[in-house]
């Protein structure tokens, strides 16, 4: 039985931040010429940032003249131009940030509409990679971290960032990770990449400020966590960013079957003793998944699809409840994946769920753009949605 969640309402896909007339215009006229129906005019930076920190599946791009972002525009620019994300920046004005082209008002809108078109374009993603590019983007350091936060659901609290490796090529569109951390996998390359994001992450996150009070979690493949030096590894990239060991929590993917427990269950109890704990990522209704319950982890992370049909579906809801009764009969946290709005949120709360990710809290988010993601989650962005 699959599980499929109903697709919500996408709303404008896109964003005008502009204190110019000739550019609220320009704007308007270049939506039309769009697909995503008319522009969505927001008064400040934050706000911008509101609407980009947590926005749907659906590409959604922002025309932003940089004296009326305000304080809020190296955050704002760090978090739209991201280029693994959904959305696409265009600025309009003067600097070096201002995209070609479009300091004639004359001929605004239609150079507004082309670089709308091109920055939507450079987001398409490009599969075409073998191991041998993999090879070469791991030695120049093509491999960079985004940051997913993780809520508790009981006062909103963040309590993890989830690091999620991305690929962005030197000369060639970003590569997805459906692609290139299976292929890192089946070409013995898993181990280097798990080294380069770990070792990008914990540059990243040293300063307390970047991790906004969670701990960060990082993703293992079974055949790397399973290495008796993954710890000896993981301490020395961490003493030379100046990490702290116990600000790191380790999450098993869901790639490769466990077929020997007694092997994992020492590997847990290594990173146990060491201050690390371990969560089951992507748990579903698999049996053999579910069997690792009865292994020291510390926590589950649900599946996304199982957790999407939870309004929708009976079996769906209990089973996730019975899932995090079995967690937390053996102190388990629970988190659920693919929170994408109130209604989810609700949902996992009633069944008793701990945690809350998804782009209903946050997108996954450049590490330049956590700290106002923090300040906005405080000033009330949470109460906004789950006004309960």
């Amino acid at each position: 039985m699959q599980f499929r969640p109903i697709p919500s309402d996408p709303g404008a896909s896109l964003l005008v931040l502009a204190h110019d007339p000739a550019i609220i215009e320009a704007a308007r006229v270049a939506a039309t010429r769009l697909p995503g129906g008319p522009p969505h005019l927001v008064d400040s930076g934050r706000e911008a940032l509101r609407h980009l920190f947590s926005m749907g599946e659906t590409a959604r791009q922002l025309v932003c003249e940089p004296s009326a972002a305000g304080e809020s525009w190296p955050a704002l620019r760090a978090t739209a131009a991201d280029p693994f994300a959904a959305a696409g920046v265009v600025v309009v004005g003067e600097g070096d940030d201002a995209f070609p082209g479009l300091a004639d008002d004359s001929s605004l809108p239609e150079a507004l509409t082309a670089a709308l078109r091109e920055v939507a374009g450079l987001r398409e993603r490009s599969p075409d990679a073998g191991p041998e590019d993999l090879a070469i983007g791991l030695a120049r350091g093509e491999i960079t971290v985004r940051y997913q936060p993780v809520v508790r659901i009981a006062d909103r609290r963040p309590v993890l960032l989830e690091g999620l490796a991305r690929w962005h090529r030197r000369n060639d569109p970003p590569v997805g990770p459906d692609h290139f951390v299976p292929l890192a996998e089946r070409s013995g390359q898993a181990q280097a990449l798990a080294m380069a994001v770990s070792a990008a992450a914990f540059a990243e996150l040293s300063a307390a400020p970047a991790r906004i009070g969670a701990a960060l979690s990082l993703n293992l493949p079974l055949a790397v966590l399973l290495e008796r030096d993954v710890l000896g590894w993981m301490r020395r990239l961490m003493r030379h960013a100046g990490f702290p060991l116990s600000a790191l929590t380790l999450e098993l993917t869901e790639t490769t079957p466990v077929r020997d427990r007694p092997a994992l269950r020492r590997a847990l109890w290594r990173l146990q003793r060491a201050g690390v704990p371990v969560l089951i990522d992507d748990m579903g209704l698999e049996e053999d998944r579910a069997a690792l319950l009865e292994l020291p982890f510390a926590g589950i992370k649900l599946d996304r699809h199982l957790v999407a049909a939870m309004p929708w579906q009976r079996r769906a809801r209990a089973e996730v409840e019975r899932l995090t009764a079995r967690a937390h009969a053996r102190r388990m946290s629970v988190t659920a994946e693919g929170i994408s709005d109130a209604q989810l949120w609700r949902a996992v709360a009633a069944a008793g769920v701990d945690n809350a990710q998804g782009y209903a809290v946050s997108r996954p988010l450049p590490a330049a753009a956590l700290p106002a993601w923090g300040m906005a989650w405080r000033g009330g962005l949470h109460r906004q949605r789950y006004p309960g």
